[in-house]
């Protein structure tokens, strides 16, 4: 809905908006555990909460089904546990990082001084900008953010749309497909 209403104001207002729907490809097996409780000491949450994620999520022990077959139980050394409650809200504290730095960046769309330019849950993100030179410049700081925090977006499956202030109509455009956040405009 919000990104909705910040296209609809941009071409309400004569100006074109550029779109990127990112797709993070095993976004929460790949969640490194060192870097997650760092961002939740950094956030001030309760060292108690810290050491009951702590103790829920290293030294656990999982095994793999295929084909009616277990594996030998590993040890799981990253990511947050798939269909858990609590893991779509510890991957945006992950996330978090990248939309910080989208915002300190100054790019993309802005509505009065609200920015409106980079919006996630989970492993789903949308990037608006007006131009596609600033499109280009928030995929630069995904990119270097995937790099730093082992994310990788899907060239793939991710998809850019630009919206025209002419007729309203709306132009596909094709992301590169090994994205390595770098998208063809």
């Amino acid at each position: 809905m919000i990104a909705k209403e910040v296209i609809a104001h941009y071409v309400n207002s004569n100006s074109n908006v550029h779109c990127v729907f990112l797709d993070s490809s095993k976004a929460f097996d790949k969640v490194e555990y060192c870097k997650l409780f760092n961002l939740l000491l950094y956030r001030h949450i309760s060292p108690h909460v810290i050491r009951v994620l702590l103790n829920m999520y290293t030294g656990q022990q999982v095994k793999v089904l295929w084909n009616g077959v277990y594996s030998r139980t590993f040890t799981a050394l990253n990511g947050v546990k798939q269909g858990a409650i609590i893991s779509p809200v510890l991957f945006c504290v992950y996330l978090d990082t990248l939309l910080i730095e989208l915002q300190k960046a100054g790019l993309g769309c802005h509505i009065g001084h609200w920015f409106v330019a980079a919006l996630a849950y989970a492993d789903d993100v949308v990037l608006l900008a007006p131009t596609a030179r600033a499109m280009r410049s928030m995929l630069t700081i995904c990119d270097r953010f995937a790099s730093m925090f082992d994310v990788t977006f899907n060239g793939n499956k991710s998809k850019c749309i630009r919206f025209n202030t002419r007729n309203n109509c709306y132009a596909h455009l094709r992301c590169h497909r090994s994205l390595k956040s770098v998208i063809t405009l």
